[in-house]
């Protein structure tokens, strides 16, 4: 399944976030942890940033409400220009974050970021939004839809990632105009400076 997703930059503080989406009938359904490493056999340069995390394997660390999941996620993001159309997620569950990146290491996978943060989702009529305070970028609001764009064209994707973006900007919260922010990308631009 091909799933489209927004992300924008949030101005507001975690207590002006609950008391806007509390008084909007929203409710905080899970807070989580994620840790996310990121790894590939290309080499990062500044004008290969794309390439490089188009193909990216992720040794992800999750917490979530106190349960941990320790998984390896292989992301395969369609890009036009500076925008992700779609993404395809593989997940296989681990036993050791340690011995896959070892396993990945004699595979010849280096190491190219790491993306920390905490999430708080809020859900209403199943409309959720994940709040991520990521470490070196500040608070983010990701949305993600559940209908599967796999035979859209890339004209409906942006389109509706449009759309979508402009029902985030009802709801009343301080956001960004760019609904792409990419946290890995954004991260790896810090690092190459």
């Amino acid at each position: 399944m091909k799933q489209l997703e927004v992300t924008v930059k949030v101005f507001n503080t975690l207590d002006e976030i609950n008391n806007i989406l509390s008084r909007q009938g929203f409710n905080v359904i899970r807070k989580s942890r994620v840790e996310d490493k990121y790894l590939s056999q290309k080499e990062i340069k500044e004008n290969n940033i794309y390439d490089v995390l188009s193909s990216c394997v992720l040794l992800r660390y999750l917490n979530a409400n106190g349960e941990v999941f320790t998984k390896i996620t292989y992301k395969n993001k369609e890009y036009t220009g500076d925008n992700v159309l779609t993404e395809t997620k593989i997940n296989v569950n681990i036993d050791s974050i340690s011995n896959a990146n070892k396993l990945f290491d004699a595979l010849g996978f280096k190491h190219i970021v790491d993306v920390n943060y905490d999430v708080i989702v809020y859900e209403k009529d199943g409309f959720e939004l994940a709040f991520q305070n990521v470490e070196r970028l500040g608070l983010l609001l990701e949305v993600e839809s559940n209908k599967d764009f796999t035979d859209s064209s890339e004209e409906d994707i942006l389109s509706a990632k449009k759309t979508l973006a402009d029902n985030i900007r009802t709801l009343g919260l301080n956001i960004s105009d760019d609904y792409d922010i990419k946290k890995a990308y954004e991260l790896i631009k810090l690092n190459i400076k």
